[in-house]
This record gives structure tokens, C-alpha cells and sequence, in this order.
């Protein structure tokens, strides 16, 4: 029971600590951000930080790994023939993972280090899409990987943009037209495998 209230503490104590640096880097690059001012804005003493992180970067590691494996699940529970014909399935994952914890993608998303972080992920995700996708595509894998490259970043800059929004339409919505978009697009760009 000690090690589960203990193991319950550890963990909301680096969320702070995640939280308090996402927030920071909406004011500044992680660059210039210090471990005290961390601290501080996540209430927590700098020996307390030590126990959990090395440094801002150590976090901000952590932060990209979550996403990726996050990413990972979404596109490994997928059946990415579908997905590229009728991503709506796809995106109400990825809009369900950003509803469970809308207050840190939003900090994330006005961060000032943002891009550098969402080029990393979107990186990786286009590997791992190339990857899952090889059997059923049969266009040409540059032009595959250049299509990946648009619609990934067409999606991010649509999220940036609708947090950055009034948000008068919910994010659902925009998953279904952001997939009739996609699922469109895609039926003329990419041949499948019969």
C-alpha cells in the first residue's frame, strides 16, 4: 500500500515538473529556462527536481518518447489501409488522446519549441507509417513519404491553429473534415496493392 501511495507521488510530482516546463516554454525557449524557475512553477524544491530529472532537456526527452509511443499505439491498433481511405477512425484516436489531457496539448502546442518537437514526431511517425504501409502501397515510396510529409503537417498546423482559435466547433468536427480532406486526397494520390 506505501509503495502504491509512494509510486502515485512520483508520478504526480514529474507531471508537475512536465507541466510547469510545457508552461514555460509558452514564454520562452527551453533554452532559457532555468531548473529554479521549473521548481518553482511546479512547487517543488530543486532537490526535488533532481530526484526525478537531470535537466529541462531530460524532460523534454521524456515528453517526445511519450508522444511517440502514444503515436505508436494509435497506428499499431490501426488498420492503415483503411486509415489512408477513411482516417476519421484514426484521427478520433488521436483527438480522444489530446481530450484526455486538453490542457497540456494546449500548453504544448503554444509552446515556443513546438515545431522542433512536433518535427521529431512527425518523423518518426512517417518511418513507422512507411513501415506499416509497405505491403499495401504500391506508388512509388518517395512520392509516399512526400504525401505523409503533407498531411502530417497539414493536421499539426490545423491543431495548432484551432487551439490557438476560439475553438466554436469542436474538435470532433474537425477530425471529420480534416478526414474527408485526407481520405479524399489520398484515393488520388496513392495507388494500393490489389
Amino acid at each position: 500500500m506505501k509503495s502504491e501511495i509512494l509510486d502515485k507521488r512520483c508520478r504526480k510530482t514529474r507531471r508537475s515538473i512536465t507541466t510547469a516546463l510545457i508552461s514555460l516554454m509558452s514564454e520562452k525557449d527551453i533554452s532559457e529556462i532555468t531548473i529554479t524557475e521549473i521548481a518553482e512553477e511546479a512547487d517543488i524544491n530543486r532537490k526535488t527536481f533532481y530526484a526525478h530529472y537531470r535537466d529541462a532537456y531530460d524532460i523534454l526527452d521524456e515528453i517526445e518518447n511519450d508522444l511517440i509511443e502514444k503515436l505508436f499505439h494509435i497506428l499499431d491498433n490501426a488498420d492503415i489501409l483503411k486509415s489512408m481511405y477513411n482516417p476519421y477512425p484514426l484521427l478520433k484516436e488521436l483527438t480522444s488522446e489530446i481530450n484526455k489531457d486538453f490542457e497540456f496539448y494546449k500548453l504544448l502546442v503554444q509552446s515556443k519549441d513546438y515545431n522542433s518537437l512536433l518535427n521529431k514526431v512527425k518523423g518518426v511517425f512517417k518511418e513507422r507509417f512507411l513501415e506499416l504501409s509497405e505491403e499495401t502501397i504500391k506508388t512509388d515510396r518517395e512520392i509516399v513519404s512526400f504525401v505523409i510529409d503533407f498531411i502530417s503537417s497539414g493536421i499539426t498546423s490545423v491543431y495548432k491553429a484551432w487551439f490557438s482559435s476560439e475553438r466554436n466547433i469542436s474538435l470532433e468536427q474537425l477530425s471529420k473534415s480534416m478526414s474527408l480532406l485526407i481520405g479524399n486526397g489520398l484515393n488520388s494520390a496513392l495507388e494500393t496493392k490489389q
